[in-house]
């Protein structure tokens, strides 16, 4: 009887472990599936999906041009016959030069690549750290509220030139002249003479003469006072000064006047695949009129060339059509390194190293693959 009682004592932790083993559940786990689809009209959102977007490079230039007014004095004729002046300016015209163009990328929604990632349950995606390393964007991007430009639309400081000041110390002659009265006296008419004055304006070229004249005074004098000759007092910076001020004032009616301003423009640019090795008109310049739309064919073209190596060209990637499902996967962009140069002729304006994302491929990841892993 010990015996039996001994042997159930051992039996027993066996038994508790059957039992149990019988009595628990074993857990199977439930597998969420999460499916990501291109954003369309037939496509259901769902509470809690996800929105994205993939990114394209869009190029905002800026071109930094220089605009410089001319306006011929009104002795601009008489300018070498009087002082010996050569190669003034003769007619009013404005002149553009481009000096620079700046190249800024940045990242924008592609508004053809939406996709939605929903699920059936609780969404595991590592989306967040793609998005935060730029592989993918969110529908909110902070660049918009960042970005400033003018939309091919410039201002300039355009300053009005004008001669108040001809220069002469006189504009008009006043000539006598002897008319007669005939008064009638008895039985006689007599002939009273009389002066008569009238004043007569001076032609454009004696206005340039006097003007030259005093010009040629102010130099003479000018010339006594630093040489210590001339007798008035006192012989100061001041009157050379003032001297100076008028001798460039009075130059400035035979030579002309200019002014030169710097004018910025600034435009966006969104590069299409088919635009690469190839040179494309970004707008057209003309000399006389500044920066115009590429539309405009007054003016000559400015191009930009985006020169790629095809470092991709050699990366197999599997279409979507021979994937086997398009669920769990999260699609993003891998860009292509591109040269960019803005050439006016074979004049180089500006150029920048970037990576373009709509030059490069659609990719596929699994939703919870994790970066740096």
């Amino acid at each position: 009887m010990m015996k039996k009682i001994s042997n159930l004592r051992y039996a027993m932790p066996f038994m508790m472990v059957i039992i149990f083993s019988a009595c628990s559940v074993k857990e199977v786990p439930v597998k969420v599936k999460t499916q990501v689809l291109p954003l369309g009209d037939t496509v259901k959102l769902n509470e809690g999906s996800l929105v994205y977007a993939l990114p394209q490079t869009v190029l905002d230039f800026t071109v930094i041009a220089e605009k410089t007014v001319q306006k011929a004095g009104p002795y601009h004729a008489y300018a070498n016959e009087l002082l010996g002046l050569r190669d003034v300016i003769s007619a009013d015209r404005i002149i553009w030069t481009i000096k620079e163009v700046k190249i800024n990328a940045v990242q924008e929604l592609d508004p053809s690549e939406f996709y939605i990632m929903k699920s059936d349950g609780l969404i595991q995606t590592n989306a967040i750290s793609m998005i935060n390393a730029g592989l993918i964007m969110d529908v909110n991007p902070s660049v918009y509220r960042h970005r400033e430009f003018d939309s091919r639309n410039y201002t300039s400081d355009e300053k009005h030139i004008e001669y108040r000041d001809m220069g002469s110390d006189i504009y008009y002659n006043i000539e006598q002249d002897t008319a007669y009265r005939v008064v009638d006296v008895d039985t006689a008419f007599v002939r009273i003479p009389y002066v008569l004055e009238r004043r007569r304006q001076l032609s454009l070229s004696e206005q340039a003469e006097h003007t030259a004249r005093i010009l040629l005074e102010l130099r003479e004098g000018r010339h006594l006072i630093l040489t210590g000759e001339a007798t008035v007092f006192p012989q100061d910076k001041a009157a050379i000064d003032e001297i100076n001020r008028l001798e460039h004032q009075y130059i400035s009616l035979f030579a002309g006047k200019s002014y030169t301003s710097e004018v910025k423009f600034d435009f966006s640019f969104v590069p299409d695949p088919g635009m690469k090795n190839k040179p494309v008109v970004i707008f057209r310049f003309s000399g006389d009129k500044g920066v115009l739309d590429e539309s405009d064919l007054t003016g000559r073209p400015v191009v930009v060339e985006m020169m790629s190596n095809n470092e991709l060209a050699t990366v197999n990637i599997i279409n979507d059509d021979q994937q086997e499902s398009a669920y769990d996967k999260i699609y993003y962009r891998v860009p292509e390194i591109v040269d960019i140069r803005v050439t006016d002729g074979n004049r180089n304006l500006g150029g920048k190293r970037q990576l373009i994302y709509q030059f490069g491929k659609k990719v596929a990841l699994p939703a919870n693959y994790i970066l740096g892993k």
